[in-house]
């Protein structure tokens, strides 16, 4: 579910915090990264929640309306078409979903106004009005695609939604895009049965062990890996480096160093894009010229153990 990209981004992000407070531990800012991580699992459910409360917001107004002095004959019969959806009732009766959201205290109740506002968006759309007004009975595909669309349409370009959740997590900023396609994923498999299989946070034990090793092992040996920096980028001071610049390569030679099952050139490109977006302009370039330098280091000294064919194989996407 959550890809090895992210796990290097949140990593990076809490080396980072460490560095600008060394006066925390070792071991509280892993607890800090055990936060980062879980969070992305709890913005899943966060988006699964707020369609739930859209749609049971949809249903108290058709209750609302039908219980009116007077009520005109659509109030009396309203269109039930998505109400009755089969994919987001499934949403909201999934046993998995609603003991998850319980058990970690996961609620929009605090953001009714929102959750009214998107659901009138919705109500306002084309794409929904098409789906209601469809003359046949909508089909299996019609009603995944309805509620992708609002995924897609409404949630992913909502500022307001996005304040929202920044006020709820810290941790969100980097997670939004990736945790969304995770939903809209996890709606496109539901097959007739209309069974939920939610996706779980890591894809293997392999990438569960990856995210908290790279930190441990970055964070125990970074004073070595500054030296190791500082030979290498001989024309530079190392006062001069931008603290991100040190971090990202700091954990490049972490994985170089530690991970004999990813390939080297996996290594490089990851953290030469990290330096494109998180660090200065030049960071890109400056951090794939030190690595560049690093790995022949490491391979003159044998110190770069790595499987049989994995030093430079480009096509292990999996890493």
């Amino acid at each position: 579910m959550i890809s090895r990209r992210l796990l290097r981004i949140k990593n990076m992000h809490i080396v980072y915090a460490w560095l600008r407070n060394p006066e925390g531990s070792m071991g509280q800012y892993q607890k800090e990264l055990q936060k980062s991580v879980k969070s992305f699992e709890d913005l899943y459910y966060t988006f699964f929640q707020l369609l739930i409360d859209i749609h049971h917001y949809l249903l108290q107004e058709i209750e609302r309306k039908r219980a009116k002095h007077l009520p005109t004959e659509e109030e009396l019969n309203p269109n039930m078409r998505f109400i009755e959806n089969p994919a987001i009732q499934a949403l909201a009766n999934d046993e998995h979903i609603q003991s998850y959201v319980r058990n970690n205290y996961i609620s929009w109740n605090d953001d009714s106004d929102l959750v009214k506002k998107l659901a009138q968006q919705i109500e306002e759309s084309n794409f929904y009005n098409r789906y209601m007004v469809k003359e046949e009975e909508p089909d299996h595909k019609a009603h995944k695609e309805v509620i992708i669309t609002i995924l897609t349409d409404i949630i992913a370009t909502s500022d307001p939604l996005f304040e929202a959740l920044e006020e709820k997590s810290v941790y969100w900023n980097d997670d939004i895009e990736l945790v969304l396609s995770m939903n809209i994923r996890t709606i496109e498999r539901i097959k007739r049965t209309y069974r939920i299989k939610p996706m779980k946070l890591f894809k293997n034990e392999a990438d569960e062990a990856f995210v908290y090793d790279l930190y441990r092992k970055t964070a125990a040996h970074f004073d070595e890996h500054q030296k190791i920096i500082k030979e290498t980028a001989s024309n530079w001071e190392l006062d001069r480096i931008a603290l991100m610049d040190k971090v990202i390569i700091a954990l490049g030679i972490t994985e170089l160093r530690n991970f004999p099952e990813i390939p080297v050139r996996v290594t490089l490109n990851e953290y030469i894009e990290m330096a494109k977006y998180y660090s200065t302009e030049k960071s890109n370039t400056f951090v794939n010229g030190v690595l560049d330098k690093i790995v022949l280091n490491l391979k003159n000294n044998k110190e770069l153990n790595k499987i049989d064919g994995s030093i430079f194989d480009k096509n292990k996407n999996n890493h």
